[in-house]
């Protein structure tokens, strides 16, 4: 499975009964496609949201939003990184470990 994110704009602002309305439509839609939601960042305008779902790939989660009738900006798959505190307080900055989409280690840094 791969992390998903999703750009939505609107103009103008969502409403929180839009934002309700797409819920109801879109989670049986994209649970029939095998897309979790794992939640959502919106700006405090509400005009700015970005969606991360898990997902076998990004085209699966279009043609989830597409089948929906739900609006997106952008869908892209992305690989997440977490910083990693050494034992002396430290944080790397370098060489952080990935699981690419077969869930195979390998370092975002290394040549």
């Amino acid at each position: 499975m791969a992390i998903v994110l999703v750009e939505k704009v609107f103009d103008p602002p969502i409403t929180e009964s839009k934002w309700n309305h797409d819920i109801e439509i879109g989670i049986p839609c994209h649970q029939a496609h095998n897309v979790r939601w794992i939640r959502s960042m919106m700006s405090r305008d509400r005009r700015s949201v970005v969606c991360e779902f898990e997902a076998p790939d990004a085209e699966t989660v279009r043609r989830s939003f597409r089948k929906a009738g739900l609006p997106f900006a952008r869908i892209w798959t992305v690989d997440v990184l977490e910083p990693k505190p050494e034992r002396d307080g430290t944080i790397r900055t370098k060489g952080w470990c990935l699981m690419n989409s077969r869930s195979h280690p390998h370092d975002l840094f290394s040549t």
